[in-house]
């Protein structure tokens, strides 16, 4: 759960965190250094800073993030749209939910990253099969938290909207889904650094060589450079946090009108 905060100790939180990561990677460094850790391929913090800023400044990385920025926002729209859609429809009709009850059980477990050659096979390399992986492991917190979102509505809200001649459907996209958006958009933010990761790894086990998946797994090829291995895991971790931070902001704005309601 979401901690609210105000202005000044969130302004604390982030000083703190940031002096607590920097003290761990100069102890890091140190243990490195001094040879007290000596095994092979360790990363050491300040060589790995450097590489990653080096890699900042480089136009072809940069395009690779873009690209797995372009693949990872296709795949949650996608999961966004249908995880609204399907989760709205099963919390608000019964016989909707018994009908696919089992399916998103079932399928829901399944390890939505195996599916990736299989699609290759089917569509072929590119951004289309990167995205289907994505949407396939991104849809569940948002239908499921949209499906209790819509079971939650205010009863007297629904009654009273039945008692005005609104139909069913109408409930559905004028009362229950507006009520639901805050647990929704909860969903689409969890849904969000799954996707993120997804996306990453995903390219990684393609092995098409694009985005930061497929930039990383060509530096561990290329006479293993795992200075630049790591650099990249670090730039999409950082990524991560930046993607994190701004969905969270935007969840504040969007949402204060039911603060405390889906955090």
């Amino acid at each position: 759960m979401r901690l609210l905060r105000d202005p000044l100790s969130q302004n604390k939180t982030i000083v703190l965190g940031v002096a607590g990561t920097l003290g761990v990677l100069a102890m890091w460094e140190l243990l490195i250094r001094s040879g007290a850790v000596s095994k092979p391929g360790l990363p050491v913090p300040t060589r790995v800073m450097a590489q990653a800023a080096e890699l900042l400044g480089n136009t072809v990385f940069l395009n690779q993030v873009f690209t797995t920025i372009g693949e990872w926002l296709l795949g949650l729209g996608v999961a966004a749209i249908a995880g609204i859609l399907v989760g709205g429809l099963m919390g608000a009709f019964p016989a909707v939910f018994v009908a696919f009850e089992y399916p998103v059980e079932a399928f829901r477990t399944l390890p939505s990253i195996a599916v990736g050659p299989i699609l290759v096979l089917l569509l072929g390399a590119g951004v289309a099969p990167i995205a289907i992986t994505v949407a396939l492991s991104s849809i569940w917190p948002i239908l499921l938290n949209t499906l209790y979102g819509v079971r939650g509505t205010d009863p007297t809200a629904v009654a009273t909207a039945r008692t005005l001649g609104v139909r069913p459907l109408g409930l559905l996209m004028q009362i229950r889904l507006v009520s639901a958006l805050p647990f929704a958009f909860t969903g689409v933010r969890v849904a969000a650094s799954i996707g993120l990761i997804v996306t990453v790894s995903a390219e990684l086990l393609i092995g098409s060589g694009q985005g930061i998946g497929g930039y990383i797994l060509l530096a561990s090829t290329n006479a293993g450079n795992l200075d630049g291995v790591y650099a990249a895991t670090i730039i999409a971790g950082v990524l991560g946090v930046l993607i994190n931070a701004a969905f969270a902001l935007l969840d504040r704005t969007a949402f204060n009108w039911k603060k405390g309601l889906a955090q």
